[in-house]
């Protein structure tokens, strides 16, 4: 094997998206005066975590070839409920399990009307979305607040060395979970399947619809997770804390390298767009540049992630073609 090959073999999506992570680390260095500022890296590693929780989740589901636009929604909806258990005084172990079944059950529901009744899943997802943010107006007045100081302990006390989020180090445990179970799981080969072609899968064996379900609730038990961040984060939950964080979910996958048709995706990339994608908001504060261009800044990435994307699967079919 020629040195050329060998080096061709690093030069993944994640290689790339790795060298670009570095190149923004280092930009920031030298242009972000007060970027790496102990608070602002720690309240960054925070952020990071819940994104990449639900990242990994939505990544099994973009990897089916489906979507969900739903998460925001009933991540919000997790808070109240997280908020309200919490309020009785119960600790941190009984929100996560209330959380994750919660979040289990509803995505479920989820799963079964996109498979059973055939409805696109950005539709049904969609309806779920007003749905929930119909009716979680109407079931608080306003927001749950004076929550116990016991509320916050995953956000306040759990913390490594004094210092580092213990949420981080949940999300660390989640991904590397995610990679072996990606890796070495027939359950994962199945998603690759259905996403590449679903008519092949089905005449292949696979229970599409069963396989399809599951990483929707595979999903919604990580949203639980991230609800529970996110809430605890102080004493006071609003209804709305979560809407519109699908998007953040879809693009650290997208960025990732996950394919938007399906069939293609790794936790590794989804690990580092998670990373880039958390730091944007802060990025841009400290560069003195208004924050209403984050959601630009965060739209370009994710145009040139896709169209990169493109236009390597074009390429490879181009030379397999002419292999043939």
């Amino acid at each position: 094997m020629t040195t050329t090959k060998k080096f061709s073999r690093f030069r993944t999506t994640e290689f790339y998206l790795f060298v670009f992570l570095i190149a923004i680390l280092v930009f920031l260095k030298i242009f972000a005066a007060g970027f790496y500022d102990i608070n602002n890296v720690m309240s960054i590693l925070n952020r990071f975590s819940y994104i990449l929780i639900s990242a990994i989740g939505m990544n099994l589901i973009i990897i089916t070839s489906n979507i969900d636009v739903s998460a925001g929604a009933l991540i919000s909806a997790l808070c109240i409920i997280v908020a309200l258990i919490g309020k009785k005084g119960l600790n941190t172990g009984v929100l996560l399990i209330s959380a994750i079944a919660t979040g289990i059950l509803i995505s479920m529901v989820n799963g079964l009307i996109i498979t059973r009744l055939r409805i696109p899943a950005i539709v049904a997802t969609l309806a779920t979305t007003q749905i929930l943010q119909g009716i979680l107006p109407l079931s608080v007045n306003g927001s749950i607040y004076d929550l116990p100081v016991s509320f916050t302990w995953l956000a306040v006390k759990a913390k490594i060395f004094g210092l580092i989020p213990g949420s981080v180090v949940i999300a660390i445990v989640f991904a590397v979970i995610a990679i072996v179970f990606m890796k070495y799981s027939r359950y994962s080969r199945q998603l690759y399947a259905i996403g590449n072609n679903m008519t092949g899968a089905r005449l292949a064996g696979i229970n599409v619809n069963r396989v399809v379900i599951i990483s929707y609730m595979i999903a919604g038990g990580l949203y639980g997770v991230t609800s529970v961040i996110i809430a605890t984060g102080s004493q006071r939950v609003t209804p709305t804390m979560a809407n519109g964080m699908e998007m953040l979910f879809i693009a650290s996958a997208v960025l990732g390298g996950t394919s938007t048709t399906g069939g293609k995706g790794k936790i590794e990339g989804t690990v580092i767009g998670a990373l880039i994608l958390s730091m944007i908001s802060s990025a841009i504060n400290y560069l003195g540049i208004s924050s209403d261009w984050s959601d630009a800044v965060m739209g370009f990435i994710i145009l040139a992630s896709v169209v990169t994307t493109t236009y390597k699967k074009k390429k490879k079919r181009v030379i397999e073609g002419a292999e043939q």
